[in-house]
């Protein structure tokens, strides 16, 4: 294959064209028509993403019934505990309802009432949801193009190119195989690329890291790494997810064994309920299983007919065609907990900047922050629907900020700079022999899927599970592919196992229990010593990590006397 260069340039370039990448687009030709803002996308803009892949559902607050600072009292004392950023969760809260106004403006169909008013379904006593159809990012795509937006599909990102702290540009590369690979000269860049959710849920097998690694390596620091790994409960046959299933749970002995974490149902998952999960197993009290009971009345259940498939909408077709699949699978209510991962680290200010001069970082693979949602893997922040409407919030901020920013032409890229990209690249497609990626994936898989390894954690389970990471980390320097969807799948593994890391190594450094983040050897929160975040950065190869106190005295929000 014959390799081309390629010399672009943009004012701001976006990688990722998901719900948050095209957000950030959108506003930002809105805001500033002059800008020529430029999307690359590994697949294609407007399928790509985690949006339309089944979640559906923007997350609503109800502020004729409640006030932002009531909500987020009730978040940071449930949720964050005390670790998120309170400052960027109280303004998303606040910008809710004109998000929405600006996704239906877009052409993104929001069901409302006859009346005008939002179609929602209430799930707590502080939120509820509103359906949104499948399509929503192709229809952002297409406001996209209208306002004249620039699309290079099926282009992975490979690397920044960084001089003095600050972007200067980026380099990417073709998936198809005609050799494409592009120097984009760039005076600055939104990450917009995705979580990590190691390839092990379906619905999540999108979230591949990239983002997260290529900031990392350009020494952009990340926060919170050690919240990656939520899990949700799922059918033991079907895989299929049981949302709020944890408030149902009971072992073979027919005892009810929710009571044993939690008094009152939950916003959504807990790590208390895989903990619970891990320890009826480890007594010998399996397999654990989900009962719903009757419906109020005490009236067993009717059969239905099928339900009609031709009347319903796209979204509900596809949910109801899921749960039909699921029901013909599982005969019973076995569940067991599956790794979805969530990391999304890259740290943030209240304006979407990361620590690197020009770059910016959107979306799951930096979740408002990093810091925003405190002691929970985000998105779903045990929120469900914040994280498609979280996306669009950090979209938003980072436009507006882009907007008003002040622009200068970058440092040339050096040839030099281009053939290290390049070389780096392409080095698995022209080495003689080596492993196959498969092989890394699946041995973070083994490190990270295991609940007492990476949600239950001890010391020495966690030494088990880096048994694992180091033998991945002896792999990784000789992957070998045949074709560029090899290639991508090469590098991919490396943002998968170094997700791993980061997570075990800020593990290892937290000596306590908060929020969703549990160890069995520290089990208590230690407000004292570990207030704290724990801010992981690559410095010179090396893998640093340091602690900065969480500024609670300055939040709206204190601790309690």
């Amino acid at each position: 294959m014959e390799i081309k260069k390629n010399v672009l340039s943009c004012d701001v370039l976006i990688a990722g064209g998901g719900v948050g990448g095209l957000t950030c687009a959108i506003e930002l030709k809105e805001q500033n028509p002059a800008l020529d803002v430029m999307i690359i996308e590994k697949q294609f803009a407007g399928f790509g993403g985690k949006a339309n892949k089944g979640g559906g559902v923007l997350q609503y607050f109800q502020l004729d019934k409640i006030t932002p600072l009531d909500f987020l009292r009730f978040h940071v004392n449930e949720i964050g505990c005390f670790l998120g950023d309170q400052n960027v969760m109280l303004k998303y809260v606040e910008m809710n309802h004109g998000m929405l106004d600006k996704l239906s403006s877009w052409g993104v169909s929001v069901p409302k009432n006859p009346d005008g008013s939002y179609n929602v379904m209430p799930t707590g006593p502080f939120t509820a949801m509103i359906r949104v159809e499948l399509d929503i990012t192709l229809r952002m795509r297409q406001r996209c193009e209208k306002l004249g937006v620039r699309i290079l599909d099926k282009t992975a990102l490979s690397g920044f190119y960084v001089k003095d702290g600050r972007i200067r540009g980026a380099s990417a590369y073709s998936i198809l195989d005609d050799g494409n690979f592009y120097t984009i000269s760039a005076k600055k860049a939104v990450l917009a690329t995705g979580s990590q959710n190691y390839r092990f849920g379906s619905m999540w097998g999108s979230g591949r890291g990239d983002g997260i690694a290529i900031a990392y390596r350009a020494g952009a620091e990340m926060r919170n790494a050690e919240f990656g790994n939520f899990s949700q409960l799922v059918r033991y046959k079907s895989h299929h997810e049981v949302v709020f299933g944890e408030n149902n749970m009971y072992n073979a002995k027919g005892e009810f064994i929710t009571k044993n974490f939690t008094d009152h149902r939950q916003t959504d998952i807990p790590s208390t309920a895989i903990r619970e999960w891990y320890v009826q197993m480890m007594a010998g009290n399996g397999p654990v299983h989900l009962e719903f009971g009757p419906p109020p009345g005490g009236a067993a259940p009717e059969k239905k007919d099928p339900p009609d498939l031709s009347k319903m909408s796209y979204g509900d077709k596809f949910r109801t065609l899921n749960w039909m699949d699921s029901q013909s699978v599982d005969t019973d209510f076995e569940v067991v907990p599956s790794l979805i991962g969530e990391q999304s680290c890259i740290r943030t200010d209240g304006n979407m900047r990361t620590t690197v001069e020009g770059l910016y970082a959107i979306g799951d693979c930096s979740y408002c922050g990093s810091g925003a949602p405190g002691a929970v893997p985000a998105p779903p922040g045990r929120n469900r629907g914040s994280g498609i409407l979280n996306a669009v919030f950090a979209g938003i901020v980072a436009a507006d900020d882009l907007a008003a920013a002040e622009y200068r032409d970058p440092e040339p890229i050096a040839e030099t700079e281009i053939n290290e990209s390049l070389d780096y690249t392409y080095a698995p497609l022209f080495r003689d022999e080596g492993y196959d990626p498969k092989e890394v994936i699946r041995l973070v898989q083994e490190a990270m899927a295991p609940s007492e390894y990476s949600v239950y954690m001890r010391e020495d389970r966690m030494d088990e599970a880096m048994k694992f990471v180091d033998k991945a980390a002896a792999m990784v320097d000789d992957l070998k592919a045949s074709d560029m969807h090899g290639v991508l799948s090469c590098h991919e593994a490396e943002y998968i196992l170094l997700s791993a890391q980061m997570h075990y190594f800020a593990s290892r450094m937290r000596k306590e229990s908060r929020g969703w983040f549990l160890r069995e050897d520290y089990p208590e929160t230690d407000n004292k010593n570990w207030l704290k975040w724990i801010i992981v950065k690559n410095v010179n190869g090396q893998m640093t990590a340091e602690t900065e106190d969480v500024p609670i005295e300055s939040y709206p929000v204190k601790l309690p006397e």
